[in-house]
Formats: structure tokens, C-alpha cells, sequence
């Protein structure tokens, strides 16, 4: 072989050889590129997990609470946490604005953050998915006096309608990204649904103490709100009045007009209780033609006995039609006051105490308030 032919088999051995360098050199480059794309795929699947998981816990925690109002802080309080905003506020909707629920900010500012849920309920129709407010926006002094750079508005969609905003800042500029939308979207359901089955519940526990008929209180909300006013009567010295009260000879109504007009009577009566009293007082159907009204936080006796006196008043005058025919009812009224009663009194001794003060007004000719007197 000639020197001239070894040569041109070495260059081309060599050719071959960085062909090949160069095939090792791609091939390198490629499983660089998708180790480099599976490491980034995996964080994102890593953050995904980690973002779903925690809103299941949060689900979870959340379920288990069911009083509607007390559920308000501890959503926020998770918001914080699980987010690490400067603040977070959470705003339902009402006929003519956003209510602040619950915020974090200091008690001193609530008032200048509902003018703040104002403007937002302006914009409301603009809300219909989670809204970032960048730093250019948040030029109104409340926000720079704060140092607030950035923000975002996460509604509450229920049945295409506004149940509500969870309103987030922070002091971080650009602190939302657009990737975190559909994390906040996702979060926003659990706690959206979360807090419509504590309203669900809420109702429901409501319907339980309610008269069907009346819609007052029941007895079983009476018994409840009646030990309350003892235990603070005995803790406290918080006085209160018990009135129990029923319709004068209601079985004749009943018979000579029948249960309809009967129904009618005591649905008549119980508003006209019930829109004579405080605010703050009780009146529950006790059964059958009995009421309750347990006025509460008041030693002013003579005040309640002319109260109840105007009811009885009221209704002795009050004239319902029934078939073309007027009827007329009265009422009697036994009271029975915690000064009467001491401090070691039971709730059954507070309802006899009242009963007996009502059979005595119905003893001595009905449609009078009696008051029980200690022997």
C-alpha cells in the first residue's frame, strides 16, 4: 500500500470519528434538553400536587366547620397562611355593596378598606374571574400609605352569581402572576363551596328551632335561650322577665270557625308579638295557643308589665276577617320576673312560676296580666 493511500485511509478514519463525536455530542445535548424539560415538568407536577393537596386540606378543615359566620376568619387566617400575603379580606354581597366579613388589616382601618370594597363592588361585572391590580393601579393613598404594590381580586362565583370577593394584597410588586390565577380560581371553589354548605346547614339548623305555622322560635330554641338568660342571671346578675302568655278559650275558635281560622288567629297574634317587642327580646310558640316572650337584660319591670300590657291591648282590639265574619280574641299573660325568681332557680321553675302567675290571670276573669308574686 502505497503512503499516498494510508493517508486517505486515516483521514477518512478520522472523519468517521468526529461524525461520530459529533452524533455523541447531539445525543448528549438532546438527553441534557430532556432531563433539563423533565426536571421543569417535574417541579410543575411537584407544585401542582402540592397546590391540590392543599386545597383539599383546606376543603377538608373547612367542611368541618359549620357555623356560616365563624368560618369567615378561619378561612382568611388560612388564606395568609397558605398564600403569605401582607393582608387578606374576605367581602359578601349585598343589595347595594360588599360587606367586610372578616380582614386582616388593623381594626383602625376597616372603615377606609369598605371604601375600598365599594369601588371593587363598582367594578363587579368586571369580576367574573380572578382580577391581578399591578402596582401602576394601586396609586390611591390608602394602598401607598400601606405600601401595597400588589393585589388581586378572587371572586366567589355561585350559579353566575356573586356570593362574594376574597380580596389579597401585598407589598411585593408583581407578587400575583398570571400563572396563579387558575390556583386561586381552584381555591376559590373549595371555599366557595365550603361556605355554601355552611349556609346550607345553617338554614337547616334554623328550620329546626322554627314554627312551622308561626314562624316563631320553638320550644326547643325557648329551652335553650331560657337557660341562657338563667346561667347569665346567675353569673352575671343579668336580669330578665318571662312572659307566658295564651289565647282565651282558642277551643271555641277552633269549633265554631274551624282550624283554618284557628291557624289564621295564631299566625295573626304571633306577629303582632313579635313586632311589639325589642330587638334583642324573644317570643317563641311554647305549644299550642301559648307564646313565650322572655325579655331579657332588663330589671325594669314595670316597663315590661306596660309592654305587655300594650300587646295585650293590641290584640284584644285587633279584628281579623274570616270568611266575611270579624273575630275578635284576647289574650292573659302571666309574668315572672328573676328577682323573683333568685339566682338557684331551674328552668322549670321559671316556666311554672310563669304558669302560675297565667292561671291566675285566667281565675280571676282572663284577658289581664297577672304578675307571680313570692308567698
Amino acid at each position: 500500500m502505497s503512503l499516498k493511500q494510508e493517508n486517505c485511509i486515516q483521514e477518512h478514519s478520522c472523519e468517521k470519528i468526529k461524525d461520530i463525536q459529533r452524533e455523541i455530542d447531539s445525543y448528549q445535548h438532546c438527553v441534557e434538553r430532556s432531563l433539563q424539560e423533565a426536571s421543569t415538568l417535574n417541579v410543575k407536577y411537584e407544585k401542582t400536587v402540592n397546590e391540590l393537596s392543599t386545597i383539599i386540606n383546606i376543603f377538608e378543615y373547612i367542611n368541618l366547620v359549620t357555623d356560616y359566620k365563624n368560618l369567615f376568619p378561619i378561612i382568611n387566617d388560612m388564606l395568609l397562611g397558605v398564600l403569605g400575603t401582607s393582608t387578606s379580606s374576605i367581602f359578601t354581597t349585598e343589595e347595594d355593596g360588599f360587606e367586610i366579613e372578616t380582614s386582616s388589616i388593623p381594626r383602625q382601618q376597616v372603615k377606609r378598606m369598605s371604601e375600598r370594597a365599594n369601588i371593587l363592588f363598582e367594578m363587579r361585572d368586571q369580576l367574573l374571574d380572578t382580577y391581578i391590580l399591578t402596582e401602576d393601579i394601586l396609586q390611591d393613598k390608602f394602598s401607598i400609605e400601606r405600601g401595597i404594590k400588589s393585589a388581586v381580586v378572587v371572586p366567589l362565583n355561585s350559579k353566575k352569581k356573586l356570593m362574594g370577593i376574597i380580596y389579597l394584597e401585598h407589598t411585593v410588586e408583581n407578587y400575583f402572576k398570571v400563572d396563579d390565577i387558575k390556583y386561586l380560581n381552584t381555591l376559590a371553589v373549595a371555599i366557595r363551596l365550603s361556605l355554601e354548605n355552611a349556609q346550607l346547614y345553617a338554614k337547616l339548623e334554623e328550620m329546626a328551632l322554627r314554627d312551622g305555622l308561626t314562624g316563631l322560635y320553638n320550644r326547643i330554641y325557648f329551652n335553650k335561650e331560657m337557660q341562657n338568660c338563667l346561667d347569665n342571671h346567675q353569673k352575671f346578675g343579668l336580669p330578665f322577665v318571662l312572659s307566658i302568655m295564651d289565647i282565651d278559650h282558642f277551643k271555641k275558635v277552633n269549633d265554631e270557625h274551624g282550624h283554618l281560622c284557628g291557624d289564621l288567629i295564631l299566625k295573626e297574634v304571633a306577629q303582632l308579638i313579635k313586632a311589639s317587642i325589642r330587638k334583642g327580646d324573644v317570643v317563641c310558640r311554647y305549644g299550642g295557643e301559648e307564646f313565650a316572650i322572655m325579655f331579657k337584660n332588663t330589671g325594669e319591670l314595670k316597663s315590661v308589665i306596660q309592654r305587655v300590657e300594650d300587646i295585650r291591648f293590641e290584640i284584644e282590639q285587633k279584628v281579623t276577617m274570616y270568611s266575611n265574619k270579624p273575630i275578635s280574641v284576647t289574650c292573659s299573660f302571666g309574668l315572672v320576673s328573676s328577682s323573683a325568681l333568685g339566682k338557684e332557680a331551674s328552668l322549670e321553675d321559671a316556666v311554672r312560676c310563669a304558669d302560675d302567675a297565667l292561671y291566675e290571670a285566667k281565675r280571676t276573669g282572663r284577658n289581664k296580666v297577672c304578675l307571680y308574686k313570692i308567698e
